[in-house]
């Protein structure tokens, strides 16, 4: 009879403590990697916030003051203001600017009768320079517009109807800011506003009739302005005059001399316990430390823009 052989306890002793440091080294490797996942969702979102600001902001800023036919608008009026449009002309803020722009390859015609500041109806010249085979020179009824002449005044508009020659077009409660003669020029175009409320922390964005959240958690925004060879242009000196255009649209004529746009943007996380202490990296400093700290995301964007000039 033969004995059968089997392990020693020394062993069993070893293969254990084998087994428990290879388990505690997954074990832990497993907890890092739950406890990191709600810190990288955290980073992957704040840095899908800083592009989604940086991509929309970039876009229009590099529209600005795009013209039609007749050249670009800073030509003619302010394309590019610090201030939102419910604020009194003369005002400038550093956290909030409104681009004007014309919607390439949009419709654009002249005025072939004067328009009353409550005019209803916009007669235009539906032949020269008009794609064929349309009645209202390409215009479209839902489309935004702007009327403006040589002389810096100018309204934006919405275009409520089309027919042959003439568009029915909004007014603003009290009527627009003037009267055009025949030869204004009226173009399909759009107006959008960026400004940031404090308050809740949030970028907005403004077209139209429309105002909605472009990023949550944005804790500065600042634009600065530059003249040719890019000498800066302080607020002050969009606020001293002097001014052209009438009533709401009026403006200072400082604001046509702007040919480049610094916008400077900080973001953060929303969860506050992920926020450190040391204010170089935090505008809102919180108490987190070691790995579960996300500091802020700042970026510049700065435009030349490829519109502005006469």
């Amino acid at each position: 009879m033969t004995r059968e052989s089997g392990y020693s306890v020394l062993e069993l002793l070893i293969a254990s403590a084998i087994l428990m440091t290879v388990s505690g080294a997954v074990l832990g490797l497993l907890h890092d990697g739950l406890a990191g996942t709600p810190v990288l969702e955290e980073k992957t979102d704040l840095h899908q916030r800083a592009r989604v600001v940086a991509d929309a902001l970039g876009d229009d800023l590099r529209a600005a003051a795009a013209g039609p036919r007749s050249g670009p608008l800073s030509r003619y009026f302010a394309a590019v203001e610090p201030r939102r449009r419910a604020e009194p002309p003369g005002s400038a803020s550093a956290s909030a600017v409104t681009l004007r722009s014309v919607v390439p390859r949009g419709a654009h015609s002249r005025l072939v009768q004067p328009l009353a500041p409550a005019g209803p109806f916009a007669i235009i010249d539906s032949a020269t320079g008009c794609p064929l085979s349309t009645a209202a020179c390409g215009f479209r009824a839902g489309a935004g517009a702007v009327i403006f002449d040589p002389g810096g005044f100018f309204d934006f508009v919405e275009i409520e109807a089309t027919g042959p020659g003439v568009l029915s077009v909004s007014s603003a409660p009290g009527g627009r800011s003037s009267s055009y003669a025949a030869g204004a020029e009226i173009a399909e175009a759009v107006e959008v506003t960026y400004f940031l409320d404090a308050a809740t922390r949030q970028l907005r964005r403004q077209e139209g009739g429309g105002t909605f959240v472009l990023a949550d958690n944005v804790t500065g925004m600042t634009f600065e302005y530059f003249a040719d060879e890019l000498v800066p242009l302080p607020l002050s000196s969009f606020q001293d005059g002097p001014f052209t255009g009438a009533g709401a649209m009026a403006f200072d004529v400082d604001l046509l001399r702007i040919r480049a746009v610094r916008a400077t943007v900080r973001v953060e996380t929303g969860v506050d316990a992920m926020r450190g202490a040391d204010t170089r990296l935090f505008a809102r400093p919180g108490t987190a430390t070691g790995r579960g700290v996300i500091p802020d995301v700042a970026w510049r964007v700065d435009v030349s823009l490829r519109n502005g000039g006469s």
